[in-house]
């Protein structure tokens, strides 16, 4: 069986859309910036990879409404400087459809979760799996088969797996959500314990302890053990935010086939889609 290069969608839009130093037009002057760069990434990160089959998850329309519903305040800092991004979906798709790349959006899901639940699915049969994204929360997927395919790093460093993740930060991706759970995690909106960083997290969670075990470790003392406890519910709501969670969707278990992907040059793609004109 290939491996497996599962694409966070809507983070790589997001990344060829604000990415590139120059707009990329059409010959009528149309910005196709947002697509050439979707597809141009991509393709460098498959030449690199080599054989695998790929598959993309787009974030729903109402993606966070559930979390929404847990907590108002969840990534409501987002502001887009440029809706008109995501006018380049349609063409995206469109391009991914002449690849034979399956890709699956719902309305109310979030791609994370989707992401999630393939992996849960074809791990269990070892195959090897990137899952491409800039997006830290994945960290918590990481195992012995998974990993992050970061491309907007180095390329010496685009591949995050386990050991980086313990020697960046001080926890396995088993801890991740613990770990975010008591720091806080910025780029979703979610506030974690005033006065706890990232050192006095690792230190509270070394040697793979989890939140349960924590009051009782004898870890916590003074103004620290306070903030905690003060904290308590909060964290384990953050905690709950941050967990990616399981979708029941028979959509998912007809996604892969095993069949390696052919990349075409970016460009070709646009050509084929007629957008060059």
């Amino acid at each position: 069986m290939p491996p497996l290069v599962i694409v966070d969608g809507h983070n790589l839009l997001f990344r060829a859309a604000f990415g590139f130093p120059v707009p990329i037009k059409s010959r009528s002057g149309v910005d196709r910036t947002a697509t050439f760069g979707f597809f141009s990434i991509a393709r460098k990160a498959a030449v690199e990879i080599g054989e695998a089959e790929w598959v993309v998850f787009f974030d729903g329309a109402q993606g966070t409404s559930a979390r929404l519903a847990e907590d108002a305040t969840y990534k409501a800092q987002r502001v887009l400087k440029d809706p008109t991004i995501f006018d380049a979906m349609p063409d995206i798709k469109a391009g991914l459809d002449l690849l034979q790349i399956r890709w699956l959006e719902l309305e109310t899901t979030e791609a994370d979760d989707l992401i999630s639940t393939l992996v849960g699915m074809e791990a269990e049969s070892g195959r090897q799996i990137y899952i491409m994204s800039m997006d830290k929360d994945f960290y918590q997927l990481v195992n012995q088969t998974t990993v992050i395919l970061n491309t907007a790093r180095k390329r010496e460093q685009w591949i995050i797996g386990h050991e980086e993740i313990l020697t960046q930060y001080g926890v396995l991706p088993t801890q991740w959500c613990d770990y975010r759970a008591l720091t806080g995690d910025p780029s979703d909106n979610i506030q974690g314990i005033t006065g706890i960083g990232p050192r006095t997290a690792a230190r509270l969670l070394a040697d793979g302890m989890l939140l349960e075990e924590l009051v009782d470790s004898g870890r916590l003392g003074g103004s620290i053990e306070k903030k905690v406890l003060a904290g308590w519910e909060k964290v384990l709501q953050n905690r709950h935010l941050l967990r990616m969670r399981m979708i029941t969707d028979p959509q998912l278990s007809t996604l892969t086939s095993g069949t390696i992907t052919s990349w075409l040059p970016a460009k070709d793609i646009l050509s084929k889609l007629q957008l060059w004109d």
